[in-house]
């Protein structure tokens, strides 16, 4: 009858690593344990930097992306503070209004925020229409003299 496959798991932080075969070769193995891990921290380092690095940069992408607003648990206040900023001046989609608010650790479910949408538009205090791809576009219903 043959042997079973022997595994062994281990896990240092987030990191882990698993090493299978035939019981001696995983027990012979674990007499350079110590080499192994020092080996796969190296690696999960250098991993784990270069993406802290590439997550900076998307994250101060995604800054400079979408406006700064104040933290709040109305999304109508939400929306209106991002369309009063010079992004919001352009014509917005629900997806980017979505984003945005994301990027300023506001969550709303969409379908919230598509029921406020069309209740601040139905009060007046956005306008909106279809562009030529058939989705909704959404700014300010600014008043003369504003």
């Amino acid at each position: 009858m043959p042997e079973p496959t022997f595994h062994l798991k281990v896990r240092i932080g987030d990191m882990e690593v698993e090493l299978g075969g035939d019981r001696g070769d995983v027990l012979e193995t674990l007499e350079d344990l110590d080499f192994i891990v020092d080996k796969v921290s190296t690696a999960f380092n250098a991993e784990l930097t270069a993406g802290k690095r590439g997550q900076r940069k998307d994250d101060r992408e995604s800054q400079e992306k979408f406006p700064t607003i104040e933290r709040t648990s109305q999304c109508s206040e939400a929306v209106e503070s991002l369309l009063a900023t010079d992004w919001g001046k352009t014509p917005r989609a629900i997806g980017e209004l979505r984003e945005a608010m994301e990027a300023n650790a506001v969550f709303f479910p969409k379908t919230t925020l598509s029921g406020v949408l069309v209740w601040m538009v139905k009060k007046g205090t956005l306008r909106r229409w279809k562009d030529k791809r058939g989705y909704y576009q959404y700014v300010l219903n600014r008043q003369e003299g504003e």
